[in-house]
């Protein structure tokens, strides 16, 4: 049987964490006193995993020992958000964190399932190329986005979070999938070059600004820039293939939307107006 490596929080550090080094693949087949001795950094001062966490190797349950084929399974408990870059670079296996995480959360991850029983904070999947990430609450702003100077932000796998989500969602997208099921801020998929965003609440101002490719798709009407231009309504064939694989994942969408009408608008007309802006117009 598959073993899983828990790491359940002790206590609530004073100063912000780094733990960018707590992840799957840096945890799978060591000793408990060799996951206790490493390091992590709290404020400027290097301390170890086992100063703030309780850890276990226990055996997988039935589901997770079938789950997905995965190779490695690390849950973390407590109170997280003070630490840091949980996840970072994760390449492969199953992260469970259960609990509210801090900034940086899966930033730049590869590979794996990365699911999150809580909030996050800023810029969760920052340069995410690969994977997913599954939050069950709400999550900072920035989600997806690129850090500053840089020109793409998150270029592959997919982010889906049941709760609201901040400002700038998506900034700079270059491929890959964002679906919020609640609000977001303003400026949703700004500058981004490609890739989908699907908010199901309510929406910021200035969704799309600046966007040159990709797809925004809205349940609940926002307020347009001048610089979209209408085009047509249809049920476009891609939202019904989009919308089996949310199921799949168990995310929240409104009820029978399947087979909704929307209406298409292109932009931003300042970037060369190839972008796409869809907005449900009726639902069967």
């Amino acid at each position: 049987m598959k073993s899983k490596v828990i790491l359940s929080l002790k206590k609530i550090p004073d100063l912000p964490v780094e733990a960018g080094n707590i992840n799957p693949e840096t945890v799978t087949g060591k000793k408990v006193e060799e996951i206790q001795a490493m390091p992590i950094w709290v404020g400027n001062q290097q301390e170890s995993v086992g100063n703030y966490f309780r850890v276990e190797i226990a055996d997988a349950g039935p589901e997770e020992d079938t789950e997905n084929g995965m190779t490695s399974i690390l849950v973390v408990k407590g109170e997280l958000s003070r630490f840091k870059r949980l996840g970072e670079k994760m390449a492969s296996g199953h992260m469970r964190l259960e609990g509210s995480v801090g900034f940086h959360t899966g930033a730049e991850m590869t590979g794996g399932v990365l699911t999150i029983y809580g909030d996050t904070g800023d810029f969760l999947g920052a340069h995410m190329k690969g994977g997913k990430i599954i939050v069950n609450g709400s999550a900072g702003h920035f989600t997806g986005a690129a850090y500053r100077g840089y020109t793409y932000g998150m270029t592959g796998g997919s982010i889906l979070i049941k709760g609201s989500a901040g400002q700038m969602l998506g900034a700079r997208l270059r491929r890959g999938l964002i679906a919020v099921g609640g609000d977001c801020g303003d400026m949703a998929g700004f500058s981004m070059k490609a890739g989908t965003i699907v908010i199901g609440g309510a929406a910021g101002v200035r969704a799309g600004a600046m966007m040159q490719r990709g797809t925004l798709l809205f349940f609940q009407r926002p307020q347009l820039l001048p610089t979209f231009y209408y085009n047509s309504a249809y049920q476009p064939l891609f939202w019904k293939l989009l919308h089996g694989s949310l199921q799949q994942d168990g995310f929240p969408m409104p009820a029978d939307s399947r087979d909704a009408v929307f209406q298409r608008y292109s932009g931003d007309a300042t970037e060369g107006g190839r972008g796409e802006i869809f907005v449900c117009l009726s639902r069967s």
